[in-house]
């Protein structure tokens, strides 16, 4: 499957005056979804290849809009409803995730699962729930269960011998900070980081851009002031870190507001480029009505 053919999935989002606020933990989850979809399917156990990806706007009848994170059509004509969640919401989301099915299976006339990955310490989410004769159930993805500090070493071992990291490999890395593990937080993302150095000039220089921009906006949500200033020597090797630290050239500071866009709330990202905050909102607007190739 082509890659593009998941951007039709950045078109969909909720308009400015009516979205809520994202943290920035589910916007960095949604971009890796966005373009390695096929990559981390498999590793959380779906096997069936993503061919498509399928509307997230949907209409009810009273004409109220449902706004959902992923669909994406699977090989046999199925839909996966992908939904993330760093709280706990228990049965008040599972009827939102519920509703969404419901519309999406009527509108459409497909099969429809609904995967919740859960981030932050969730371990034991509530997964079903049961209405008159009628009982829902998604498919949790806890990060919980996963481990980083297996990943990093994992990773690192492919490295020291020699072997070129792939794609999926690469991906985790963006996951790192939601796995349990006995590594800091920080600890994570400057081994994570040090490792997408490494792949820097035998993997796809694109792929390596997003992977740092995504760690970059997951630290600034895990980690306090201090840590992110330690950090800053090993994020300043990078190319993001480069455009952080060297903020005098005008194109450098609107390609590092462009990177962020999606990912980041715009008075911050004016914040971190020094940009002025209606020079950040017009790029937003810029991309929003930017064609899908």
């Amino acid at each position: 499957m082509e890659k593009e053919n998941l951007k039709t999935l950045a078109e969909t989002a909720m308009p400015a005056a009516a979205q809520p606020a994202i943290q920035h933990e589910d916007a960095a989850l949604k971009t890796v979804f966005l373009y390695f979809a096929e990559e981390l399917l498999p590793y959380f156990g779906i096997r069936q290849k993503v061919v498509g990806a399928a509307a997230t706007e949907l209409v009810k009848l009273d004409l109220e809009k449902f706004y959902e994170d992923f669909n994406f059509i699977m090989e046999d004509g199925s839909w996966s409803h992908f939904e993330f969640q760093s709280t706990n919401g228990g049965r008040k989301d599972l009827k939102r995730f519920r509703a969404y099915e419901a519309v999406a299976s009527y509108q459409h006339n497909v099969t429809v699962t609904t995967y919740v990955l859960f981030s932050g310490n969730i371990k034991k989410p509530m997964t079903e729930f049961t209405d008159g004769i009628n009982t829902f159930r998604i498919l949790p993805i806890t990060m919980k269960s996963h481990n980083a500090d297996r990943l990093i070493a994992e990773l690192r071992r492919k490295q020291e011998c020699g072997e070129m990291l792939q794609r999926q490999d690469l991906a985790l890395l963006t996951l790192c900070l939601l796995m349990d593990g006995d590594l800091s937080l920080k600890d994570r993302v400057k081994a994570a980081y040090q490792i997408t150095r490494e792949e820097d000039k035998s993997a796809d220089r694109e792929v390596i851009d997003k992977i740092e921009t995504v760690l970059y906006v997951m630290a600034d949500k895990f980690l306090n002031a201090i840590e992110m200033d330690e950090l800053m020597e090993v994020i300043g090797m990078t190319r993001l870190g480069q455009k952080l630290i060297n903020k005098g050239r005008e194109e450098e500071r609107l390609e590092l507001a462009e990177s962020l866009i999606g990912l980041l709330d715009a008075q911050i990202i004016a914040e971190r480029t020094k940009l002025p905050l209606e020079t950040v909102m017009k790029l937003k607007e810029n991309k929003k009505s930017a064609p899908v190739l």
